[in-house]
């Protein structure tokens, strides 16, 4: 009887590790925040988790890679939407559209006494790698830093497509004190 016992816990917990294990090849994907990741929402190292195959929707962060590096952004624009940037207000398809998770750091920016004034620079779709007739082409998206300084985005790369996008990142694990949801307003 102890035998059968134990035979029986060793197939759950290999069944266990076999399922964590496929969970993580097909579904997360854990990494740590750097300094150049970092913004309002995920500080400089922390853990968080993108979840892979999830639907990308605008404001979401995401976490892609472009020749073999890793990036986070923030989804601006889906296919088939105009975008304008001018004098730090976002225009999607002609309306104004407000970026509540800016406000930290654009505050920020303004504060600073080397400020220039603008926190985004202004563009234009046109002025964008890839682009035809002022829209986003299908399975792209449009993908900004937060930290607008950082230009090593879609401004830089052009479109990001939708298989360049490892997962959207909606799970803090690390620090624990904020492990949780990722909110957006943050």
């Amino acid at each position: 009887m102890p035998r059968r016992d134990l035979i029986r816990n060793v197939i759950i917990v290999a069944v266990l590790v076999l399922a964590l294990i496929l969970l993580r090849i097909f579904v997360f994907h854990p990494f740590s925040i750097n300094d150049k990741m970092a913004n309002a929402s995920v500080k400089n190292g922390d853990l968080v988790v993108a979840t892979r195959n999830a639907q990308v929707d605008r404001s979401d962060l995401v976490l892609y890679k472009v020749g073999g590096k890793e990036y986070l952004g923030r989804v601006i624009a889906k296919e088939n939407d105009e975008v304008s940037y001018v004098d730090d207000v976002l225009y999607l398809n002609g309306q104004a559209t407000p970026e509540p998770y800016l406000n930290k750091m654009l505050n920020k920016h303004l504060a600073a006494p080397t400020s220039n004034g603008y926190y985004t620079d202004d563009f234009f779709l046109s002025e964008l790698k890839g682009t035809k007739a002022g829209r986003v082409p299908s399975d792209t998206y449009l993908v900004l830093n937060d930290n607008r300084g950082d230009t090593e985005d879609s401004r830089e790369f052009g479109y990001i497509h939708k298989n360049q996008i490892e997962g959207v990142v909606n799970l803090r694990l690390y620090p624990l004190n904020k492990f949780g949801f990722i909110k957006v307003e943050e």
